[in-house]
């Protein structure tokens, strides 16, 4: 049996007070979770998981073919221009796993950055709300929920870097963040299409990668697949069926030379029906941060600035060119 990482339990709750003793108690296990093996659970977010999961569980449940296909983005459907936004189909034979992605509800087509045609923007395409009633509505108000506990996780991460609470405040607002909420379901089935092996002989849904993202916050089936990369390799990383997995994306890990690197991790397979709900934390399309190491009060050897725009666009065509279209 393979031996789990050491991915702690943090109470977030205190974020949200004025007990400055109690945040920083959370901030500091945060700074040792995030230096260690790169993840930790937050409890005390507030979300209800059991809605959640039902909600996607009958949306997957309910989907046709054709349903898939006409919001299926533009790799799976040619007549569709969103790359971001929309249905990622399974291939019979060739790929299992099978998504839907949703973006900023704010990005409306009277929103700047639509008019403008921005790159990585687009207005939410959703499934026929006649078939799949109050879907939409939940969505919208899941991503408002889970974009808050972001917000509320990057206030303990700027203290625990040595900023300011409100340090990261200004650029991931709900009016222009490019957030993404991915549902994703892997299936049961008798006939599993071929899988990847990785070089120590584990069989993977899902190759080694690091997230394009600051943080990523994510809500899972409580079944393990998940593997992080340590000094004594491969671990599993433990599960919840309450709390939220939290890790540093490659964002994070830029803005502070790596002080907060972003941990290498990999999907085992398995062969079981399960949910895999990450939340993408990004910035808006203008952030531009002064990369900082919180141990080198120097500006000497630091990272360059980068608009996030760019660093989202160029990460998430990389992790394609490396592990293929999910």
């Amino acid at each position: 049996m393979t031996q789990l990482a050491d991915v702690p339990t943090i109470d977030i709750s205190a974020l949200r007070g004025d007990d400055l003793a109690a945040k920083r108690q959370v901030v500091a296990e945060i700074d040792r979770a995030c230096r260690g093996a790169g993840f930790f659970y937050a409890a005390g977010h507030g979300i209800d998981v059991r809605e959640l999961q039902d909600e996607v569980n009958e949306f997957h449940r309910t989907m046709t073919v054709e349903e898939k296909h006409r919001i299926a983005i533009h790799a799976y459907n040619a007549a569709n221009p969103h790359v971001r936004n929309g249905y990622y189909m399974a291939i019979p034979g060739k790929k299992a796993v099978e998504s839907f992605c949703y973006l900023n509800p704010s990005f409306t087509d009277d929103h700047p950055r639509i008019q403008a045609r921005a790159p990585m923007h687009e207005v939410n395409e959703w499934p026929d709300e006649p078939a799949h009633p109050g879907f939409r509505a939940y969505c919208e108000r899941y991503y408002r929920e889970v974009f808050a506990l972001s917000r509320t996780l990057l206030r303990g991460f700027a203290l625990g870097l040595g900023r300011s609470e409100d340090y990261f405040d200004p650029h991931v607002i709900l009016d222009d963040t490019l957030s993404a909420v991915s549902l994703i379901r892997y299936p049961c089935l008798a006939d599993y299409p071929p899988q990847k092996q990785a070089r120590d002989g584990t069989t993977l849904s899902f190759e080694e990668h690091v997230d394009v993202s600051i943080i990523t916050v994510l809500f899972q089936t409580p079944i393990s697949n998940l593997q992080v990369k340590t000094p004594e390799g491969w671990l599993d990383v433990p599960v919840s069926g309450d709390d939220f997995l939290i890790n540093c994306g490659t964002y994070m890990a830029h803005l502070t030379n790596d002080y907060y690197p972003a941990p290498l991790h990999r999907v085992k397979w398995v062969n079981a029906e399960r949910l895999s709900l990450p939340f993408f934390v990004h910035a808006g399309n203008d952030t531009l941060l002064a990369p900082f190491h919180p141990d080198r009060p120097s500006a000497g050897g630091l990272n360059p600035p980068v608009p996030y725009g760019h660093y989202l666009q160029h990460g998430l065509q990389v992790l394609i060119d490396k592990n293929g279209q999910t």
